[in-house]
């Protein structure tokens, strides 16, 4: 219920919010703003994910509660790694050709901190296998 529940409030916010300093895309896999900040990570160690191919990746948070945030994108599923470290999200990406825009897959990542509500895009590039 408490997913359902993200979910709609994502799909509200991307539909009706209008563009503010904290609504941004990101290419270079970090968002900061303040002393908050987001970063992801690809197990390969590439810059890129591969067409059709499984891939774990990695969401770190420094004073952001995970619980706390919502990531939507197509093909991604969450990953419970025993080894995750509190502030870590584990998620497996499949990237397909027909999800993509421009060659990326588009991740949307939101969360609620000091009772301010803050989203961002993250543009990860797909390359062929």
């Amino acid at each position: 219920m408490r997913k359902i529940i993200s979910l709609i409030t994502l799909i509200f916010c991307l539909t009706n919010c209008s563009s503010k300093k904290n609504n941004s895309q990101n290419e270079s896999f970090e968002y900061k703003n303040g002393n908050e900040k987001i970063t992801f990570e690809i197990s390969t160690g590439n810059k890129y994910l591969k067409i059709n191919l499984p891939t774990k990746t990695k969401f770190s948070f420094e004073n952001i509660d995970p619980k706390t945030t919502s990531i939507s994108g197509k093909t991604i599923r969450f990953l419970k790694e025993k080894d995750a470290k509190e502030n870590e999200l584990w998620i497996e990406m499949s990237p397909k050709k027909e999800d993509l825009e421009n060659g990326k897959l588009k991740i949307f990542l939101s969360y609620k901190n000091d009772g301010e509500f803050k989203m961002f895009k993250l543009n990860i590039p797909v390359k062929e296998q």
